[in-house]
């Protein structure tokens, strides 16, 4: 019975992370889907479920306290910004021209698989959000039954998480068949819009923790600020 309770409680998760996320992964799934129709779109949200198994058993075995420790949030929010601001900027600026030649490209295979991985790293609050995840499945279990039932509650999690994924690929797939490449085209820049602006956002994050680690370092006092 505890078995059961533990794959509805993760599916229950994995519904609600599943229909309120809306970062990168989400708008370039949808572009993938339309774009390269379902098989891309299904490599590239393969490639997010492992990006988010590799999470998720990371803070599982012990490596949430490093994910939440202020210097790497540093690095890994620097990281972050500039990638997603020059997938954005790449996307917004791009040519019809260029436009038409790159979908006239065949797709490599593993090319949207490890974007999907990529992109879905490149958001730092993935980190932040399964060592959440796991704090929360954590309350309230018996100690000798956390390491099972917790591990069950999160592969169930992914699993709901990925299903939804793929149901959007499929839509993606159905609507992509209705139009043309100049549309394909202006939702392609309207993406790179997207992105550009998660990115500026991830910079007002990363310029936050910044901040927040000189005062701790005592930069301010030294220069007399404060």
């Amino acid at each position: 019975m505890i078995w059961v309770l533990a794959i509805l409680k993760g599916i229950g998760y994995g519904l609600f992370l599943g229909l309120v996320s809306f970062g990168p992964t989400f708008f370039q799934l949808i572009q993938v889907g339309i774009q390269g129709g379902k098989s891309a779109g299904l490599r590239m949200a393969i490639g997010i479920f492992l990006s988010d198994l590799a999470v998720a058993l990371a803070c599982f075995f012990g490596l949430a306290g490093i994910f939440t420790t202020p210097w790497f949030q540093l690095g890994f929010s620097a990281f972050a910004m500039l990638g997603i601001l020059f997938l954005g900027v790449k996307g917004f600026i791009q040519r019809y021209k260029n436009f038409l030649t790159s979908m006239n490209k065949p797709i490599k295979p593993n090319t949207n698989l490890l974007n999907g991985f990529i992109v879905n790293l490149l958001n730092p609050f993935v980190l932040l959000l399964w060592v959440g995840i796991l704090g929360a499945l954590s309350v309230g279990h018996d100690p000798s039954e956390v390491p099972y039932t917790i591990l069950v509650e999160m592969l169930s999690i992914l699993m709901t998480v990925f299903s939804l994924d793929m149901g959007k690929v499929y839509l993606s797939d159905w609507i992509g068949k209705k139009l043309n490449y100049r549309i394909y085209f202006f939702i392609n820049r309207y993406v790179g819009l997207v992105l550009i602006i998660i990115g500026v956002y991830y910079s007002y994050h990363f310029a936050t923790l910044l901040i927040d680690a000189m005062s701790d370092t005592g930069f301010f006092k030294v220069k007399g600020l404060t």
